[in-house]
């Protein structure tokens, strides 16, 4: 079964994401009971460092507590309809749903994962293994020792160059072509946008940025760190007859995608003037970038996320009235669930009587969580006096 021999089939990703994806099926009968096990913890002997990552991912929260309330006022299909990536495999998604609970489920799942399900969300296998057998991208190396090779577990596996190409995430990270469109535009489309970018032409893929050095965290707009390594924002400001002029700029310089790609995330830009130490500062502006939809997704108000090497300007005229000013502030904040706060605060009033006790208690800790990952990107400061324009 081992094969170290890779190049791009156009027809493996169609297979490797048909869906519905099957069940795993009996394993090998030569394999050990930890060959067997596709629990994250038994892919953990062989693959640590791997783990460690997933664990603290967002694949690994796929299905979290702000997506298991949500069973009481979707109907099963609109929920079963979400499985599809957040929990992908067919005994995965028997924890969720009675529905998925047939003979060949449930056997594949006691012969697959024999201690049970821990954790239902995006697994090693939900990408690395369709009916036992395994698959990942080309070894880094070209040590092909023949004992080595041999005495690989788990058969070894096939290698895919695919697994280092943007379009293996985009089975999940696009919507498909007959999905919901606002504008024009389906509501997610990073593949799209990515394709469209200058980072599709230089050949630099998802897993560059989001997987670097195959590490499998898939950092992205709840990272800050990750975020600030993304964007430069600079500014300028001057004075001339007693107005100050400010002009700024957010560029993207890092990001294959729009900024910030998807409904979600909304980041804010606020400028202020501090007259003194006492008082507090003066608002001068704030503009948000951002994809702003309605709660029901049905209206797109506005779409002012950057594309990829462009940039956001603000141009701001202010006018002390003759009061001292100390300095500017510009801050830039990011709210990476803002989508999920608005519709999460709404669905708790509409539903308060519909949903029972437990449902309550997950949607209040899921709202409290996503209200708590904002953060401050950027705090830049200007000191008074400004340089005079030549």
């Amino acid at each position: 079964m081992t094969n170290f021999v890779s190049c791009l089939d156009s027809n493996f990703l169609d297979s490797h994401w048909k869906y519905p994806i099957e069940v795993q099926g009996i394993p090998p009968k030569h394999f050990t009971v930890l060959e067997k096990n596709l629990e994250p913890n038994a892919c953990q002997t062989c693959h640590n460092k791997q783990f460690q990552n997933w664990k603290e991912s967002l694949h690994s929260k796929s299905i979290s507590k702000g997506f298991l309330w949500q069973k009481e006022i979707l109907s099963s299909k609109e929920y079963q309809s979400c499985f599809q990536c957040h929990s992908p495999l067919p005994e995965t998604k028997s924890e969720l749903s009675t529905e998925f609970e047939t003979k060949e489920i449930l056997n594949s799942k006691h012969q697959n994962f024999p201690n049970g399900i821990s954790n239902p969300s995006i697994l090693c296998a939900s990408c690395h293994i369709r009916n036992q057998i395994r698959f990942g991208p080309p070894p880094r190396t070209n040590a092909k020792e023949k004992s080595y090779i041999n005495n690989l577990p788990h058969n070894g596996y096939i290698a895919k160059e695919e697994f280092e190409s943007s379009a293996f995430c985009k089975s999940c990270h696009e919507s498909k072509p007959n999905g919901k469109r606002l504008n024009g535009k389906k509501l997610m489309e990073v593949y799209t946008e990515w394709e469209n970018s200058p980072f599709a032409k230089q050949g630099i893929q998802c897993q560059n940025c989001h997987m670097s050095e195959r590490e499998h965290s898939w950092k992205g707009i709840h990272d800050k760190t990750f975020v600030q390594k993304s964007l430069l924002p600079t500014w300028k400001i001057t004075e001339k007859n007693g107005t100050f002029h400010i002009q700024a700029e957010l560029k993207s310089i890092g990001v294959g995608h729009r900024f910030p790609t998807y409904i979600i995330p909304k980041v804010y830009l606020r400028f202020y003037a501090i007259l003194n130490h006492k008082s507090k500062p003066v608002l001068l502006e704030e503009s948000v970038i951002g994809r702003i939809v309605n709660t029901n997704l049905t209206e797109e108000y506005l779409d002012t996320r950057i594309k990829p090497q462009m940039s956001h300007q603000v141009s701001i005229g202010y006018d002390p009235k003759e009061k001292k000013v100390l300095k500017f502030l510009w801050e830039i904040e990011v709210d990476p669930d803002e989508q999920y706060v608005r519709q999460f605060e709404e669905q708790r009033l509409e539903n308060d009587k519909k949903l029972n006790p437990e449902s309550k208690k997950m949607l209040q800790e899921s709202l409290l969580e996503k209200k708590n990952s904002r953060y401050l990107l950027f705090t830049l400061n200007w000191q008074v006096p400004v340089l005079l324009p030549q």
